[in-house]
């Protein structure tokens, strides 16, 4: 199973950031975090079973909750949100369309 580090490592790579440069792992385990919430929010049949739990912060070493078909989206997720903290001008329908897709493939469309 993978972890909240290999879901980073694998965002990192679209992201032309591989070495680490750009973003921090503790900004990328934010936005990680943040697209388990909205997951959460928009697809709790994924969280049958725990719903009531309060999600929890995860961190780097922490088994990633979804499967393995998810993880493509929470990258979308990862990069969308980092693209919207660069240049607000040039990449904001960059961004706009990886969020998009998180979305998307989270309901099925």
């Amino acid at each position: 199973m993978a972890t909240f580090q290999n879901v980073i490592d694998d965002a990192r790579v679209l992201l032309n950031d591989s070495d680490k440069t750009r973003y921090s792992d503790a900004l990328l385990l934010s936005f990680t975090n943040q697209a388990i919430a909205e997951t959460k929010r928009i697809r709790p049949d994924l969280f049958f079973g725990t719903y009531s739990t309060a999600l929890s912060t995860y961190i780097l070493s922490d088994t990633f909750p979804l499967s393995s078909e998810y993880q493509p989206y929470v990258h979308d997720y990862i990069i969308g949100r980092s693209n919207s903290i660069d240049d607000e001008y040039t990449l904001d329908g960059r961004a706009t369309a990886f969020l998009q897709r998180f979305k998307n493939g989270m309901i099925g469309i």
